[in-house]
């Protein structure tokens, strides 16, 4: 078990780094005029039940499908990388021989998944709620900031 966490974690550490190099300063002015990601039409969605399990049945399926994948090509990428494994992989090894007690997730994942969704309706819509409040609150504080680091109107 200790050596299929330290190659769990070595292909987690990995997995961000191409995103992480496209990552560019973002234009204040583009960030400013965005609109928010929050709407009516995406909160009804989080909270319908058909929607939630569908993904939970998809995601559930795509969990399925991971844990049969073979581990031997990520962990020679990992190596490759630079990064010292404790042991080779074998080429036929999959994450659920590695763990078997990775074995609950797709059923947890189809289980959990709906009620978390709700709740992130839920939030989604205290926060829609507040956004006037929180607009109007960054322009007094923007208001309230010393004029040389106060973002520009």
């Amino acid at each position: 078990m200790r050596h299929s966490v330290s190659i769990l974690a070595a292909i987690a550490m990995l997995a961000p780094v191409p995103a992480l190099a496209q990552i560019e300063t973002v234009d204040p002015d583009l960030a400013a005029a965005a609109e928010p990601v929050i709407d009516s039409e995406s909160i009804d969605r989080l909270g319908d039940p058909e929607t939630q399990q569908q993904l939970a049945t998809t995601i559930a399926t795509l969990s399925e499908i991971l844990l049969d994948l073979p581990l031997a090509p990520l962990a020679n990428a990992v190596a490759d990388a630079g990064i010292d494994l404790a042991e080779e992989v074998p080429e036929d090894t999959t994450l659920r021989q590695l763990a078997p007690e990775a074995e609950q997730v797709p059923d947890q994942i189809a289980e959990n998944l709906p009620r978390a969704m709700t709740a992130m309706a839920s939030m989604a819509q205290g926060i829609e709620a507040m956004m006037p409040a929180l607009r109007d609150m960054a322009e007094r504080m923007k208001d309230a900031l010393p004029r040389d680091i106060a973002p520009e109107s």
